[in-house]
């Protein structure tokens, strides 16, 4: 027996992402709340790491210009912003002497080797005109989700990571912590879900290749319960995510 996502599960934990979560929602208010009142008029977005671009949509009315970074371009294939200029690259890869306004990277730092944080948040903030603010978005180190990932691994990444290089490298920063959330109709939607939290964050491909049939089957006994206790009175499954919005600002 081996554990893994077929196709339909990816979409449907894709899609309860997109459909139930709060994430934009969080980002849109505290930005308006904690830096929008510092831009100039009609500022620049760089959004890094864009995903479907569901966030560069709920802060699109206080831009003047936006550009969108997403190496994966089945990500942003049916995305249409008036203005918007996508570019299928990493930040790495992003060739252009432009500097922005706002410079935007939520839920990316997972991608990146922990030992280059430093230089990604240099890069980052490298794309930052002064004046201007960089928002860093990660899962926190506490909540229900947290607790989901710990009970898997004990080397979660998380937004405490991000918290201590920013203090080794003395950059003054502001901390927002948001709560984030999913929900899901049936139970096997919420295993699907948890699931892909799992598999995608706290193992290796390698590591679920070796695991034998019957850890295979008591991983997947131990996802289905903690998607059990997601149930809640109303019918509904329900997983919670705190997040931790990091604002630095470029003086």
């Amino acid at each position: 027996m081996r554990i893994t996502m077929s196709p339909q599960d990816y979409a449907t934990a894709f899609r309860l992402l997109a459909m139930t979560g709060r994430h934009h929602e969080n980002i849109g208010q505290v930005f308006e709340q904690h830096v929008l009142p510092k831009l100039p008029p009609r500022p620049s977005l760089l959004d890094v790491g864009a995903g479907p671009g569901t966030v560069t949509r709920r802060l699109a009315p206080h831009f003047g210009a936006i550009t969108l970074l997403e190496p994966n371009r089945e990500q942003l294939g049916a995305f249409q912003l008036e203005g918007a200029r996508i570019v299928h690259t990493t930040l790495e890869g992003y060739d252009s002497p432009e500097r922005y306004d706002v410079v935007l990277c939520s839920h990316v730092l997972y991608h990146v080797p922990l030992e280059d944080w430093g230089g990604f948040v240099d890069t980052l903030l490298a794309r930052v005109k002064p004046g201007g603010y960089c928002l860093i978005v990660l899962g926190a180190a506490r909540g229900q989700n947290y607790e989901l990932h710990r009970d898997f691994t004990k080397t979660v990444i998380s937004s405490a990571q991000l918290l201590d290089t920013l203090k080794r490298k003395q950059l003054p920063h502001e901390v927002v912590p948001v709560v984030n959330g999913f929900s899901a109709a049936t139970l096997e939607e919420m295993v699907t879900l948890c699931r892909f939290f799992v598999l995608e964050d706290c193992y290796t491909a390698e590591q679920l290749a070796a695991l034998s049939a019957d850890e295979a089957r008591g991983l997947e006994e131990k996802i289905r319960r903690h998607a059990e206790r997601c149930h809640t009175a109303d019918g509904v499954y329900r997983l919670e995510q705190d997040e931790d919005i990091v604002l630095l600002a470029r003086p």
